[in-house]
């Protein structure tokens, strides 16, 4: 009996050994395959870790401490530099990975990843994108990445100023299926859902502007951001010294902003495309400031329609509105005068069919609002996107309104003090974007306009006496209810925005019934 003990001994012994050897020795070989699958990365690509430790029985993988770094191939700078806790991978599939050169993994989690990235404006973002699929030369499956607690800085690679600044992100993504030898993008990369939390989010948009918000949280079909903001980098003063032409100033704060119904990614034609059912900024408020005393910007201005059809991707928002919203917009024409300014409060607004993938279904605004917050205003806006001629109407109904409120943006901008009460203005603009045709009708009382000397102090009063001459100051003359004017052929100045072409609309609708004989053109 103890002979045969000893043998089960020695059998058991040995066949220990041998589990011992053969996992010291696949754990081996797995971590010098990585060792080796890190030493094949181009010389721009350089990886440091304190240490590979894999778990045969587990699945397991963990590297600790790693560092990477990425070196310009023109420039032999540093544009990445990312150094993370440790990099975990669960339930890998050795197998798969020994034999058929495919990672098959369970979960990988990256932990407190601190990476600085430096961007090349001069790079196009599709060398990014192919150069990602390229590096990939192995079929992957991976149920889910996480990504805890990272900080992430991407700057400017010749001015160290900073694009994107994200301290706080957590990131999972699931069901990923990478496929380098798919044939179309679309196939390539693959995944089943995603979640990311962030906070205090910064984002130069462009060389003058930034976006910000306290916390970002997007799923596969949500969009929510919490205290967004848009702001010129600059005060106006220093923006106007830097500025060639004449460009707006920019202060927006949004309560919330969320993207309801979201799908976006790549369609079979190779398009990136964006679709929402409901999009909803909630109290914004927005001043917008015009230096008109810079030099003027004399490029086309292109009409909504065609910068939405024109777009290099497929847009497509059923629905966009806002909620108790405020828009100021405030215009220097005078260095010596502060800005003209028009508000509109209480603003609750709704946008349908936004985008260029809607056919010839008519892009629809409806706009309520109070102007200079006494007067109430309903805009109805509509046009087709596919429309190449850009035809378009445009209406709105304005309440009671007492001129003196116009006084802070006539006064400085145009020298002209307006006295007296709109009861009610109604006009339609129908026009494409070269020429137009209003029709207004109006009633008012006691209308007066007085033009300022110079000085903007002053009346002066041979103009503002031969001005009064031609303006009826009571719509009720002769007993009419409403005073008509009619405009034909208004002609756009193509090098200013859309909103100007609309005011030069309403100026020739009010000459022609304030100056006009007041009837109705049949």
């Amino acid at each position: 009996m103890n002979k045969k003990y000893k043998k089960i001994g020695v059998i058991i012994a040995i066949v220990l050994t041998v589990i011992l050897i053969t996992t010291f020795v696949v754990n081996i070989v797995i971590e010098n395959k990585i060792t080796t699958a890190i030493e094949k990365l181009p010389k721009s690509v350089k990886i440091k870790y304190e240490s590979v430790d894999a778990n045969i029985w587990t699945g397991n993988l963990e590297m600790i401490a790693p560092k990477v770094m990425v070196i310009g191939e023109t420039t032999q700078k540093t544009i990445l530099d990312a150094t993370l806790n440790t990099i975990e991978i669960n339930e890998i599939s050795y197998w798969n990975f020994l034999m058929n050169d495919k990672i098959s993994v369970e979960t990988l989690i990256v932990n407190q990843l601190v990476a600085k990235y430096k961007h090349n404006p001069v790079v196009k973002n599709d060398d990014y994108k192919s150069g990602f699929l390229e590096n990939i030369n192995q079929i992957i499956n991976i149920e889910k990445i996480n990504i805890n607690n990272a900080d992430i800085l991407i700057t400017n690679y010749n001015t160290d100023s900073t694009i994107l600044s994200i301290p706080k992100l957590n990131f999972e993504l699931k069901d990923i299926k990478i496929n380098p030898e798919a044939s179309i993008t679309k196939n390539k990369f693959n995944y089943s859902d995603f979640n990311l939390a962030a906070k205090n989010l910064q984002w130069a948009t462009n060389e003058y502007d930034k976006l910000y918000a306290d916390s970002v949280h997007v799923t596969n079909d949500k969009l929510s951001l919490k205290h967004f903001k848009l702001k010129t980098k600059y005060n106006t003063t220093e923006y106007s010294k830097i500025l060639k032409t004449e460009r707006d100033h920019f202060n927006v704060q949004v309560k919330e902003v969320i993207f309801s119904n979201m799908d976006f990614g790549f369609n079979t034609a190779e398009e990136f495309y964006f679709k929402s059912k409901e999009v909803l900024f909630n109290s914004p408020e927005t001043e917008i400031y015009r230096d008109k005393l810079v030099a003027d910007d004399t490029t086309y201005k292109p009409l909504y329609g065609k910068m939405l059809r024109d777009l290099n991707f497929k847009l497509g928002v059923d629905t966009l509105k806002i909620a108790d919203g405020k828009i100021s917009y405030l215009e220097k024409v005078k260095s010596d005068k502060p800005a003209g300014r028009l508000d509109f409060l209480d603003m609750n607004a709704t946008i349908s069919n936004l985008g260029n993938t809607f056919g010839n279904d008519e892009t629809r605004i409806k706009v309520n609002t109070m102007f200079m917050d006494n007067s109430p205003v309903e805009v109805n806006w509509n046009f087709k996107v596919a429309d190449t001629t850009d035809q378009f109407v445009f209406k709105a109904d304005l309440g009671v309104f007492n001129a003196l409120h116009m006084d802070q943006f006539t006064q400085p901008n145009l020298n002209v003090d307006l006295n007296g009460e709109l009861e009610q203005t109604y006009f339609t603009i129908s026009g494409n974007p070269s020429t137009s045709h209003i029709d207004l009708k109006m009633k008012y009382d006691d209308f007066e306009v007085s033009i300022l000397k110079k000085d903007g102090e002053e009346k002066n009063k041979f103009l503002s006496t031969i001005a009064n001459l031609f303006v009826s100051k009571d719509s009720q003359d002769d007993k009419k209810e409403f005073r008509y004017g009619q405009a034909e052929s208004v002609e756009r100045d193509v090098t200013k925005s859309v909103f100007n072409y609309v005011w030069l609309n309403i100026k020739a609708g009010l000459l022609s019934a304030m100056t006009g004989d007041g009837e109705q053109d049949n």
